[in-house]
C-alpha cells in the first residue's frame, strides 16, 4: 500500500503510513485507550485480557474487522480500522447502511498529534488505500457521537457527508451517520 505525504497545519510535510496491529502493539493500545482524549469515547477496558478478547480474533483472521496502527513519519499515533457492514447486521441496520458499504473507526491516541489536521488526512489515505480498494465497496459510512467535535470535523474535512443522526439501542447518546461515496 501506499504511504502519503500530508501537510500538517504548519505546513511541515510528514508520511502517513499503516501497519497491522499485533499483540506487541497492546501497550501502546492501553496508553491510548487510557488518555484522557480518547476514553471519553471510547470507554473500553484496556487491561491485556480485554484488549486480547477485543483485538485478538481480528490479529488472527478469526473476526471479519482489519485493525492497523497508523504511524506519523514511522512513529505510532493511534489505530485505524474497518470492517463491512454486512458482517454486523444488527448495528448496520440502526445506522441505515447498505451490504455494500464499509465501516471506519479511529483514534488519535498521542494527544499531542491531535488538533494537527492529520486525522482529515488519516482518514483519506486509508479509505483510498486500504478500503477503496476493495472493489465491492461502494461506500464507507461511520457513526461518531454527535458530540465528538473533532471526529465529525475530520470526517467532514475527508468529504463525508452526515446523512443522518441515530441514537443506537442501549445508548444515552445521539450518533452522526457520516458517509463517502465511490467516486466513479
Amino acid at each position: 500500500m501506499e504511504d502519503g505525504p500530508v501537510e500538517n497545519l504548519s505546513g511541515q510535510q510528514s508520511i502517513i503510513s499503516f501497519r497491522a496491529l499485533g499483540r506487541s502493539d497492546f501497550p501502546l493500545l492501553q496508553k491510548w485507550l487510557a488518555a484522557r482524549h480518547v476514553r471519553i469515547w471510547w470507554n473500553e477496558r484496556f487491561d491485556l485480557a480485554s484488549l486480547e478478547a477485543k483485538y485478538g480474533p481480528a490479529i488472527d483472521g478469526s473476526e471479519p474487522i482489519h485493525v492497523y496502527v497508523i504511524q506519523r513519519n514511522g512513529v505510532p499515533i493511534g489505530w485505524i480500522q474497518w470492517y463491512r457492514w454486512r458482517d454486523f447486521p444488527e448495528h448496520a441496520i440502526q445506522v441505515g447502511v447498505d451490504p455494500t458499504s464499509a465501516g471506519i473507526d479511529l483514534a488519535i491516541g498521542e494527544v499531542d498529534m491531535t488538533g494537527r489536521g492529520l486525522g482529515p488526512a488519516v482518514i483519506g489515505e486509508f479509505g483510498t488505500n486500504y478500503i477503496f480498494i476493495n472493489g465491492d465497496v461502494g461506500a464507507i459510512v461511520a457513526d461518531p457521537s454527535v458530540s465528538n467535535k473533532r471526529s465529525v470535523s475530520a470526517f467532514r474535512k475527508a468529504g463525508f457527508t452526515i446523512v443522518d443522526t441515530v441514537q443506537l439501542v442501549d445508548e444515552a447518546f445521539e450518533r452522526h451517520v457520516v458517509r463517502l461515496d465511490r467516486r466513479s
